[in-house]
């Protein structure tokens, strides 16, 4: 009689792995002989994995990035004991920097299979520069001329991401000669997302000095003629 005395039989359903079956003949004084086979079950098949959808944010004010949370996916496979980690990019509850940052999972089986899945976190700097002009300056012409130079302390801006830079888009710089009259000045802070905010203010230069006569005569004395008058001339 022969019978299988080890592994399961056919039609089975064989776990992932190396499966020996052993059958064993014997005859009726006793003697047997076995033979064994194995049934190898290869796991050719990936876990899954699904990330979730990308994101988008604006930047926390005073910071030049954001707090992002996000569920972590987490694989699934046919076989048990699949494994889930982060290859790339931060955790959830991290502060993600201002730009498009890139977040991979990838989930292992026992196997070795793989399977990867990405999404990207952007955060955008919606945030302006702040910008704050000097007062409004007033002054007296200088003497001899018809305006007068200036000094003023040039503003700066200041942005919650590094890169501002501040320009005089309209106006006179400091330390130049502002004519008679109301000159406005503007001054314009602009980050690397392209926000902008622009301040002015005014250098008001007043004429105080009054005009100068020159060249008058002298006091002139003529003698009367016979109809009791005279005729006087001067230099205008």
């Amino acid at each position: 009689t022969t019978t299988r005395t080890a592994g399961l039989g056919s039609g089975s359903t064989f776990p992932v792995g190396v499966n020996t079956v052993t059958y064993t003949a014997m005859d009726g004084a006793g003697n047997s002989t076995s033979c064994s086979f194995t049934v190898t079950v290869v796991d050719n098949i990936p876990p899954t994995l699904a990330c979730p959808a990308n994101i988008t944010v604006n930047a926390t004010a005073g910071t030049c990035g954001k707090v992002v949370t996000y569920i972590a996916p987490v694989g699934a496979d046919n076989c048990s004991g699949v494994t889930t980690t982060r290859t790339a990019g931060l955790a959830s509850g991290s502060i993600f920097p201002v730009g498009v940052s890139t977040v991979t999972y990838t989930a292992t089986d026992g196997a070795g299979s793989s399977t990867s899945c990405s999404f990207t976190v952007t955060v955008v700097d919606n945030i302006p520069p702040v910008l704050a002009c000097p007062a409004n300056i007033s002054v007296n012409a200088t003497a001899g001329t018809c305006g007068k130079v200036v000094t003023y302390v040039a503003p700066v801006g200041t942005d919650n991401c590094s890169g501002v830079t501040t320009a005089r888009t309209a106006g006179l710089a400091s330390g130049s000669t502002f004519p008679v009259g109301v000159n406005t000045v503007t001054y314009t802070a602009t980050d690397g997302a392209g926000n902008s905010t622009s301040c002015s203010f005014t250098v008001t230069v007043v004429d105080n000095i009054p005009p100068a006569i020159t060249g008058c005569p002298s006091n002139i004395s003529v003698n009367a003629g016979a109809a009791c008058t005279a005729t006087a001339s001067w230099t205008v």
